[in-house]
C-alpha cells in the first residue's frame, strides 16, 4: 500500500510541476473542486485511528488504495495551484495520505502483536470443546470419582481463566468484521465470536463453582433425609411383640439397604468436601450417627433372636402331633427339617363354605339394547376339619425359622379338592428362632 500512496503522490507532484500557467477555474470546475474536497475528507474522516484497524482486511486495504488512486487523477485534472479551491483540496489530500499511511503502519503493528489471529481464535474454540465443564454427579460417588471429576473441573476452570486472557488480549487489536457463516461452515471468526468466547470463558469458571455446589447440596440434603429415616426407624423393643421388625427377612433386608445408602453418601460428601479443601464435618457427624445407629439395630437384632421363642402350647394332643407330622413330612411340600411341633389351637374345628361359578354359553342382545346372559351354574360345597400348629422349620442358609402352618382335611369339595387327608393350608414364615429356644 505504502508504494501505491507514494506513487500516486509522484505523479501529482509531477503534473503540477509541469503546469505553469492554465486557465483559471470556471464555475463548473469550482463545483467539482469543492465536492472533491468534501468527498477527500468524508473518507479521511471515516478512518478510524483507534481501537482494531480496518487496514488489517487486505480487501479494505485494497478499496482504500482504489478510492486514493481515484482522488489522484481527479486532483491531476485541476492544475490551478494557486486558486484556493484547488488548494484546500491538495490539503486534504495529503491529510487523507498521512492518515492512510498512519493507519497502515499501526495496522501492521497491530497484526504484529495478534499474528495469526484466525489460528489463536480456532485454538480458543478447541479449548473449550476439549475441556469442558463436568457435570455434577449424581451421588454416591467414590474417592476415584471425585479425583477425576475435580481433575476435569480443575481443566476446565483453567482454560476458562487461560481463554479469558487471550480473548482480552485479542479483542483490543483484532479487526473481525461480522460475516453470516460459521466457523463451523469454514466462515472466519468475527467479532460475535470472540464476544461468545468472552462469556463462555467467564461462564466455565461461574459453572465449575456452580457445580460444586450443586453435588454438594444434593448429597447433603439426601444424606440428611436418610439420617432422619436412620434414626426414626426400628425403635421398637427387640424383646416385645414387634420383635419381628428385627428378624423379619424383608426388614432385615431394609435395614441393610438403609444403612448402606445412608453411609455411602456420608462417604460422598466426605469425599468431596475433602478433595476441595472444604469443611466435611457435618458429613463425618452424620456417618458417625448412622455407624452408631446401624451397631444398635445390630445389637437390637440379638436381642429379639434370643428372645423369639415358640408359642406356648394349647393342646398335648398326640394324634394331631401325628397329623401334624405327617404333613410336615409330605415331599410335595418341600418344608424339609423340622422340630418341636407346638398345638396353638386347642381343638379341631369344623368349618363349612360354598363357592359357586357360572359359565356362560349364551349371549342375546335385544333390539332395545338389553342384554341377556344364560349359562351354568356350579355350586361347590366344601366341608373340612382343622387346626393350627407352630414348629421350627430350618432354612435353606442353615438358619432355623418358626412357621405357622394351618392343617385342613376335607370331607366334601371340588373336582380338585384332597379328600379325607390331613393336608396343609395356609403357611407363613415367622421369626428366626435359634435352636437354643426350641
Amino acid at each position: 500500500m505504502n508504494q501505491t500512496i507514494i506513487a500516486a503522490m509522484l505523479t501529482l507532484s509531477v503534473i503540477s510541476s509541469a503546469h505553469s500557467e492554465v486557465a483559471p477555474l470556471v464555475s463548473g470546475q469550482k463545483v467539482q473542486v469543492k465536492k472533491l474536497t468534501r468527498d477527500i475528507s468524508n473518507v479521511k474522516s471515516a478512518i478510524f485511528t483507534t481501537g482494531p484497524s480496518e487496514f488489517q482486511s487486505a480487501e479494505i486495504i485494497k478499496a482504500k488504495q482504489k478510492r486514493f488512486q481515484q482522488f489522484t487523477e481527479a486532483l491531476n485534472r485541476y492544475p490551478q495551484l494557486d486558486d484556493p479551491l484547488v488548494q484546500a483540496a491538495r490539503t486534504e489530500y495529503l491529510k487523507l495520505q498521512k492518515v492512510l499511511k498512519e493507519e497502515y503502519q499501526r495496522a501492521n503493528q497491530q497484526v504484529k502483536e495478534l499474528g495469526d489471529v484466525q489460528a489463536r481464535m480456532a485454538l480458543l474454540q478447541q479449548n473449550f470443546d476439549q475441556y469442558p465443564v463436568p457435570a455434577p454427579m449424581t451421588p454416591p460417588f467414590d474417592a476415584d470419582a471425585v479425583a477425576g471429576w475435580l481433575k476435569q473441573a480443575s481443566a476446565a476452570r483453567t482454560v476458562g481463566e487461560h481463554n479469558l486472557k487471550e480473548v482480552n488480549a485479542i479483542a483490543p487489536l483484532a479487526f473481525l468484521p461480522n460475516n453470516p457463516g460459521t466457523p463451523q461452515s469454514g466462515s472466519p471468526f468475527d467479532t460475535n465470536d470472540l464476544k461468545g468466547m468472552r462469556l463462555n470463558a467467564m461462564q466455565m469458571q461461574k459453572d465449575v463453582q456452580a457445580n460444586y455446589k450443586i453435588m454438594s447440596d444434593d448429597v447433603v440434603n439426601k444424606l440428611q433425609q436418610k439420617l432422619e429415616q436412620v434414626q426414626s426407624r426400628w425403635q421398637e423393643d427387640p424383646t416385645g411383640d414387634k420383635k419381628w421388625v428385627f428378624l423379619k427377612a424383608d426388614q432385615v433386608s431394609q435395614s441393610k439397604r438403609l444403612f448402606s445408602e445412608s453411609k455411602a453418601l456420608a462417604q460422598s460428601s466426605i469425599y468431596l468436601e475433602k478433595a476441595l479443601k472444604q469443611d466435611h464435618r457435618l458429613a463425618t457427624e452424620a456417618l458417625k450417627q448412622i455407624n452408631l445407629a446401624e451397631k444398635k439395630y445390630q445389637t437390637n437384632a440379638k436381642l429379639a433372636l434370643n428372645s423369639s421363642k415358640l408359642p406356648e402350647s394349647q393342646s398335648e394332643d398326640y394324634q394331631r402331633f401325628e397329623f401334624a407330622e405327617d404333613i410336615l413330612e409330605k415331599p410335595r411340600y418341600e418344608f424339609g427339617e423340622f422340630g418341636p411341633i407346638i398345638l396353638t389351637t386347642k381343638d379341631i374345628i369344623e368349618r363349612e363354605s360354598k363357592s359357586s361359578n357360572i359359565d356362560i354359553d349364551k349371549v342375546d342382545v335385544a333390539s332395545n339394547g338389553d342384554i341377556k346372559m344364560s349359562g351354568t351354574e356350579t355350586t361347590w360345597t366344601y366341608k373340612w376339619q382343622e387346626f393350627k400348629f407352630a414348629t421350627p422349620i430350618k432354612d435353606p442358609d442353615g438358619r432355623w425359622y418358626i412357621w405357622w402352618i394351618t392343617a385342613k382335611k376335607y370331607a366334601s369339595g371340588s373336582s380338585i379338592t384332597p379328600l379325607g387327608e390331613w393336608i396343609s393350608g395356609e403357611a407363613t414364615q415367622g421369626n428366626p428362632i435359634l435352636p437354643a429356644n426350641f
